[in-house]
């Protein structure tokens, strides 16, 4: 069993948001920008935090490590391979920075599944999730061969990993609604997930005061 002493949560950010027509990072959910939400999620379940960046200039206001991916391209994979080379655990746990329901139950859930594994990925509504997982870091030196292949698929390259799939039955024992998994790629996931927001802050309203 892998706990969060062992693990680094690590961010990817700075792609180019085409469809959301803005930086998705930034965009207020509930009153925070998203990727201040995945980072506190991050920091309840992570021994370690930190973000990697295209443009580290623009997230060195966040107080965490910010490590810059040195690659042109924008394939998340190249961001995944520069995070787990500047892990200082034996695993990681890889986010996208648009994902602003993280949850901490579920961070932890798959790192408790990682030993024996090269990653943990989720599985759910008929996709993977290879962007909310857990890879050991020395998963690292395969991930690079396969870059220095000319792969750029970032599913692609973890199929040569030893990957531990994780069923929504399974995740939904951390987290019932997955909406760990949700995440903000559009416009109308933008709105919605601000929708999502304001009926948990009504919800919290509405307890009974202590």
């Amino acid at each position: 069993m892998t706990s969060s002493r062992e693990l680094t949560g690590i961010v990817l950010a700075g792609g180019r948001s085409r469809r959301m027509g803005a930086d998705k990072a930034f965009l207020d959910v509930g009153g925070r920008p998203i990727i201040r939400r995945v980072l506190d999620a991050l920091a309840a379940s992570c021994a370690y935090v930190l973000v990697v960046a295209k443009d580290p200039a623009a997230y060195a206001g966040l107080g965490v490590r910010v490590v810059t991916d040195l690659v042109p391209d924008q394939a998340p994979l190249f961001g995944l391979c520069a995070g787990l080379r500047a892990a200082r655990s034996p695993w990681v746990f890889a986010a996208a920075c648009d994902l602003p329901f993280l949850a901490p139950d579920a961070v932890r859930a798959l790192a408790a599944r990682a030993a024996g594994w090269d990653a943990v990925v989720p599985r759910a509504n008929g996709r993977w999730h290879p962007l909310h997982a857990v890879y050991a870091r020395a998963a690292a030196e395969t991930l690079e061969r396969q870059v220095a292949a000319g792969e750029r698929s970032l599913w692609r390259a973890i199929v040569g990993l030893r990957v531990r799939e994780v069923g929504e039955d399974e995740l939904a024992a951390a987290d019932p609604t997955l909406r760990t998994l949700y995440n903000v790629n559009t416009p109308e996931a933008y709105r919605a997930a601000r929708a999502m927001a304001a009926a948990d802050k009504e919800r919290r309203a509405a307890l009974p005061k202590r």
